[in-house]
């Protein structure tokens, strides 16, 4: 999968000042979110009750909806909200398709990997090559306790600051050895 990519100069195109000002307010707010292939969605709690924005983020200009009234008109606040999302934390929006660790090319690649993929699965996929967790502990010098604490809490959806450092080790032996 290739991320489609998004800037906030294709939204500045498309939106008011004053809408991409308030938009910040919503970012990362947006729940239910999914991609596919360039339709990027998301539900948002706005002022009269949720609203389902959609983009298609590979148009020029932006192509979009937006179930709150001024989005009949304009591309509000709401829809500049979720493109600002997308661009911050891609991450948050569940896809059918993964990527593959393989063809990861770029940093965002690389970060939206490593934000998708479960600690426990990168250590699965250590244990196929024959590299053990005491082994990983080791190398990052984080205890095997941590980790097994670590591994429970990212599958809980909790987040530490060391997960994402360990996932990356993950990755680099996964690369360097597989």
């Amino acid at each position: 999968m290739q991320l489609t990519k998004l800037t906030e100069e294709q939204l500045k195109n498309i939106s008011s000042s004053i809408n991409l000002q308030r938009a910040e307010n919503y970012v990362g707010k947006f729940h239910n979110c999914s991609v596919d292939s360039s339709f990027i969605k998301g539900t948002i709690r706005g002022n009269h009750g949720d609203y389902t924005v959609t983009l298609k983020i590979d148009t020029d200009p932006i192509e979009y909806e937006c179930e709150c009234e001024k989005g009949k008109d304009v591309f509000c606040k709401h829809a500049a909200a979720l493109g600002l999302t997308y661009i911050y934390t891609p991450w948050v929006f569940a896809s059918n398709q993964k990527l593959d660790r393989k063809a990861l090319r770029t940093t965002e690649e690389i970060k939206f990997y490593i934000k998708t993929t479960s600690l426990k699965q990168l250590l699965d996929e250590l244990k196929k090559i024959n590299i053990s967790i005491s082994q990983l502990a080791e190398l990052s010098g984080v205890p095997m306790k941590r980790i097994a604490s670590l591994v429970k809490d990212d599958a809980n959806g909790k987040h530490h600051n060391i997960t994402d450092p360990l996932k990356l080790s993950c990755l680099f032996l996964l690369e360097k050895y597989s």
